[in-house]
């Protein structure tokens, strides 16, 4: 029921007429992803912070050919100088992930020619990743316009709708004298639905009084279907036992072929490492990486990482020793080959690694969903700092170390060679300060400081720049906390060896002395055989 009132002037001619024309359907995301963009650019100018994206996923279905909708997203579109996010974007795939429309803050109206299922993308930027955590449920809507409008009928009384034998309830161009009230029902009982509405579904129109009057808004929606077969005791039909037990036991057999694969993965995974001959050890990593492309692994890409950084531990095993040392001498295509698959590990987990840093402040993870969100970057992001760190190492070689192993038997020296100035050498150099800068944004200021492999592949960049004294610190500071255990003994080496270089770079020989004085004390000769 609607009552309209002429507060002005009398109305004439007052015939109600109620159309629907447009299907509206409000849809909730597929899938949401939060992550940090992750590109240099893609950062905030006055506060320094990573800029932010969600991306929505919403899946829809068309049924019928020529489908005129417009999409819309109330929280955040048809907005510019009010709006609180950075951009917001959309784009509609079809089947064959052919983009059919892509549309930014401003929506309009798309036609989709043919019938099918479609993906609506939507992505909002931001500086605050808590603030689009909140949109991850947010509904899109779309408002599609129908084949052919749906016209509501329309009485003076209500009894009329129900029952013919009230007379003097049509309207037939009434009359309403001014400030009178005149009642209007609908009868909200269809005859025909359209067939794309779905219950919960809402079938937006206008209402209109006479020619002389505006339009109104009129919204239906769409009720649930009437269930004719409630009470028929269908539902108890034969064979239902026989067929749960039948998805049961394939349920299970699934289940016991993708542990068995699962096991398999895991021990070829670690022969990578164990592998002494190395056409073996690329014949594993081939075969893992094939398995992991053709979706045999739900993850594909963490799984190639976790191939890779394998293969990488192995081409570059002393990583406790100094890159210059005859323990840590690669050829130089092992050096190279450590470089690129560094680089292709660094490409299958940057963006995930991201994702760690959401987390960092949420220590109680309620769902099961975020915490193997937060395991899976966490994971991500050691492989990352791990093929950084083999970067570094490699290209030190390549830039500082190689000089050495190519010397004469007369020449060779195990002190830092400098070969940057040499020709060719150069642009390694370049490339192996902008790994130390990327490993650097990684690794947490206190791991700097703590962690061996990082100070030693760091080393050689400090040495070649002549930054001895801020090299020396952190290594007596890990030299003096390290505790005297046999599993360390080898870095503790490495470190002591970097500690008396770097102090003969100074010149500073009293101190030299004082701490070889110290090393029977601090290290005995028996320590060794322990």
């Amino acid at each position: 029921r609607v009552d309209f009132v002429a507060p002005v002037r009398p109305e004439y001619n007052v015939k109600p007429a109620a159309t629907l024309t447009t299907l509206r359907r409000a849809l909730r995301p597929h899938s949401a992803t939060l992550a940090p963009v992750g590109s240099e650019r893609d950062t905030h100018l006055a506060t320094g912070t990573e800029i932010s994206q969600l991306v929505l996923d919403y899946k829809l279905e068309i049924k019928t050919d020529g489908v005129t909708l417009r999409p819309r997203m109330p929280a955040v579109d048809t907005q510019i100088y009010e709006a609180w996010a950075d951009n917001v974007s959309l784009a509609i795939f079809d089947a064959n992930k052919r983009r059919v429309a892509a549309q930014i803050m401003y929506t309009k109206k798309v036609k989709l020619a043919r019938r099918g299922d479609y993906l609506v993308r939507v992505q909002i930027r931001h500086r605050s990743a808590a603030d689009l955590d909140k949109l991850k449920d947010m509904a899109l809507v779309l408002d599609m316009d129908l084949p052919s409008s749906v016209r509501i009928e329309t009485a003076l009384a209500l009894s009329s709708l129900f029952t013919k034998t009230v007379t003097g309830s049509v309207f037939k161009g009434e009359a309403m004298p001014r400030g009178g009230r005149m009642p209007v029902f609908f009868d909200t009982r269809l005859a025909s639905l359209p067939s794309e509405a779905a219950p919960g579904d809402m079938l937006v129109g206008s209402l209109t009084l006479s020619s002389r009057t505006a339009k109104l808004g009129l919204a239906y929606i769409v009720p649930a279907k009437a269930n004719s077969s409630a009470n028929d005791g269908s539902s108890s039909s034969n064979g239902a036992a026989p067929k749960k037990d039948a998805d049961e036991a394939l349920s299970q057999a699934d289940k016991d072929q993708q542990g068995l694969d699962e096991a398999l993965r895991k021990v070829r995974l670690e022969w990578i490492a164990k592998a002494k001959d190395d056409s073996v050890r690329d014949r594993l990593v081939a075969e893992l990486v094939t398995d992991a492309g053709k979706g045999a692994v739900a993850d594909a890409d963490g799984d190639v990482a976790a191939v890779l950084a394998a293969q990488l531990e192995a081409i570059d095993g002393a990583r406790t020793a100094l890159p210059w040392s005859e323990a840590a001498r690669l050829s130089e295509r092992a050096a190279r080959r450590a470089v690129e698959t560094a680089d292709r590990v660094v490409g299958l987990t940057r963006t995930r690694a991201l994702t760690a840093r959401l987390y960092e402040n949420q220590a109680d993870l309620k769902s099961d969903e975020d915490k193997q969100l937060k395991k899976q970057a966490d994971t991500a992001r050691t492989q990352l700092v791990g093929a950084l760190t083999a970067k570094c190492r490699a290209l030190a070689f390549l830039t500082t170390a190689q000089a050495r192993f190519s010397a004469t038997e007369s020449e060779a020296s195990a002190d830092f060679v400098d070969v940057a100035t040499e020709e060719g050498s150069e642009e390694l150099a370049r490339e192996y300060a902008k790994a130390v800068t990327e490993l650097g944004r990684w690794v947490e200021k206190k791991a700097q400081a703590e962690d061996p492999k990082f100070l030693l592949a760091t080393a050689p960049l400090h040495l070649a720049r002549h930054h001895y004294a801020r090299a020396l610190r952190p290594t007596l500071e890990w030299l003096q906390k390290a505790p005297l255990l046999q599993a360390n003994a080898t870095e503790r080496r490495s470190m002591a060896e970097l500690r008396d270089l770097l102090l003969a770079k100074l010149q500073w020989a009293p101190w030299t002395d004082y701490f070889r004085a110290l090393a029977p004390i601090e290290s005995p000769s028996a320590y060794d055989t322990l």
